[in-house]
């Protein structure tokens, strides 16, 4: 994660983007969602999860986008089903 808060603060510092991009994860590294909020009340999500598919790993990605409380449910709800938790 602070290879990746580097690149973003150093993206947003250099680029100063109209929606500068933030990010979430977890200790560990299993999950990565790279955030940006295109209007107060919306999100857009790219999350990325690392799991073993039949003995290798892997990693799934899928995008959320849509209001900031529903997107990020989905979002979350789809990573531990990937990773093998219960909702």
């Amino acid at each position: 994660m602070d290879v990746l808060d580097a690149w973003l603060g150093e993206y947003n510092g250099l680029g100063r983007p109209a929606i500068p991009l933030g990010s979430k994860g977890e200790a560990g590294g299993a999950q990565l969602r790279l955030k940006y909020n295109p209007t107060p009340d919306t999100i857009a999500i790219l999350h990325l999860v690392a799991v073993m598919r039949d003995g290798r790993p892997a990693i799934e990605v899928k995008s959320f986008a849509g209001p900031v409380a529903e997107a990020s449910v989905e979002a979350g709800l789809w990573a531990s089903a990937q990773l093998g938790r219960r909702p």
